[in-house]
C-alpha cells in the first residue's frame, strides 16, 4: 500500500524530531573525560588584579575553570586566554560560573600587569579572576594542588621563559576537579564547554 504525500511528510517530521531529541540528549550528557571526579581542588589565597585578597573559599558552590599563564608569553597563553574568554562569553554575568587564571611569573605579573592583561581580554572583574602572589606559594598550589607543571625555563627565549600546563581545569560546585582539557585542542575545548553545560544544568536542578 503506497503512502500518501501527507503520510510521508508526517514520517519525515517524526524522524527529524527524533534526530533533534537525540542530539539534545547527547549534548546534555557529560563527555568521556567526566566519568568521575579526579581530585579535590586545592585551597589558595592570592591577590587578584584589583589588589585585594582572593581566596578559594569564594568559589564554594560555584562551577569554575582554571588556567595557568604569564602575561609576557609568546606561546600558548594568548590562545588559552582566548578560550577562557569564550567561556566567559557563554556564561557572561552568571554568578555561578567563575574563571580563575594563575600566573606562573609573579615577579613580572604584578597586580598592575595582570589588570592590563585582563583588560585586553575584556575580563569581568566579578567573574574572571587573575591571581598573583609569592612564587613558591603559587607553584605549590599549581604543582601539588592541581598536579600540573610550572617551572622557569632558563634556556627559553623572550616570551618562552616558563614551562606550564596548557590545561583548562574544570571544577564542580563541590570543589572537585572533574577534568583537564587541552586548551590548544578544539576537540578538548568542545568537551569542556559540554561538561560546563552539564554541571551548570545539574546545579540548577539540584
Amino acid at each position: 500500500m503506497k503512502k500518501s504525500l501527507f503520510q510521508w511528510a508526517v514520517l519525515a517530521a517524526a524522524v527529524a524530531a527524533l534526530a533533534v531529541l537525540g542530539f539534545r540528549v547527547l549534548a546534555s550528557r557529560p563527555s568521556d573525560k567526566f566519568l568521575k571526579p579526579v581530585q579535590k581542588a586545592p585551597a589558595f589565597s592570592f591577590r587578584d588584579r584589583s589588589g585585594r585578597t582572593f581566596a578559594s573559599s569564594e568559589l564554594a558552590g560555584k562551577v569554575w575553570v582554571a588556567d595557568f599563564i604569564f602575561a609576557h608569553c609568546a606561546g600558548s597563553c594568548p590562545f588559552l586566554s582566548q578560550q577562557m574568554s569564550f567561556v566567559q562569553r557563554d556564561w557572561k554575568g552568571n554568578p555561578d560560573l567563575k574563571l580563575v587564571t594563575f600566573t606562573v611569573d609573579p615577579e613580572r605579573d604584578t597586580v598592575a600587569a595582570l589588570k592590563q592583561y585582563a583588560d585586553d581580554y575584556h575580563a569581568l572583574e566579578d567573574q574572571w579572576f587573575f591571581l598573583t602572589g609569592r612564587k613558591k606559594d603559587l607553584y605549590r598550589v599549581i604543582r601539588e594542588g592541581f598536579k600540573v607543571p610550572a617551572l622557569q625555563d632558563f634556556q627559553g627565549g623572550p616570551g618562552f621563559e616558563f614551562i606550564h600546563s596548557t590545561a583548562l581545569v574544570l571544577v564542580d560546585a563541590k570543589g572537585m576537579i572533574r577534568g583537564f582539557y587541552d586548551g590548544q585542542s578544539d576537540a578538548e575545548v568542545q568537551k569542556l564547554h559540554r561538561d560546563i553545560r552539564y554541571l551548570m544544568s545539574s546545579r540548577s536542578h539540584a
